[in-house]
C-alpha cells in the first residue's frame, strides 16, 4: 500500500505523462488542445477522464440542474452520436458526487493507475476515447450552444 503521498504522487506523475504524451496530438479542427481539462464551452457539459484503483473512466456528463434542460442536451448527443458504438454507456440519471447528472462513458476495469505497469493499458484506453468525444464536439457543439 501507498501513503496518501506517494498515492498523489502517482497520480500527477501519471496525469503529466498522459499530457505530455497527447501535447502533440491536435484536436479535430486543428487546433492545440489542453486534454486533461478539456473546454466545452458549455457550463453544463463537460468531458472527464479518471483513473483510480480498479478502473478508468472517459465520458460526458452533463450536470444541468434543470432535468428537462439536461434531458435535451442527453437526447441531443443520442440523436447526434450515430457512430458511438456499444462501448459507451448512456446514462439519463445517475447520481455522482450528490448531484444528479446525465452521463456517456466508456470505463475499463481491473487496472491500477498505483501500477505503472497499467499505465499504457490506461493511456490505450483513454486516448481514443477523449480523441472520439472531440472528434464529436468539433462537428456538433454550435447545436447544443443554441440549446443553451
Amino acid at each position: 500500500m501507498y501513503s496518501r503521498q506517494e498515492e498523489s504522487l502517482l497520480r500527477k506523475q501519471f496525469w503529466t505523462s498522459f499530457g505530455q504524451y497527447l501535447a502533440l496530438v491536435p484536436s479535430a479542427d486543428g487546433t492545440k488542445i489542453n486534454w486533461i481539462n478539456y473546454k466545452t464551452g458549455i457550463r453544463f457539459i463537460n468531458f472527464k477522464m479518471d483513473a483510480e484503483r480498479g478502473y478508468a473512466y472517459v465520458g460526458i456528463e452533463i450536470s444541468h440542474t434543470d432535468p428537462s434542460k439536461r434531458y435535451a442536451y442527453f437526447d441531443h448527443f443520442k440523436t447526434l452520436w450515430i457512430d458511438a458504438g456499444a462501448e459507451w454507456i448512456w446514462e439519463q440519471d445517475v447520481t455522482h458526487n450528490g448531484k444528479v447528472i446525465s452521463r456517456i462513458y466508456r470505463r475499463l476495469e481491473n487496472i491500477n493507475i498505483y501500477r505503472q505497469t497499467d499505465w499504457p493499458q490506461i493511456i490505450s484506453f483513454l486516448k481514443p476515447g477523449i480523441t472520439e468525444l472531440d472528434h464529436f464536439w468539433v462537428g456538433h457543439k454550435e447545436i447544443f450552444k443554441m440549446l443553451g
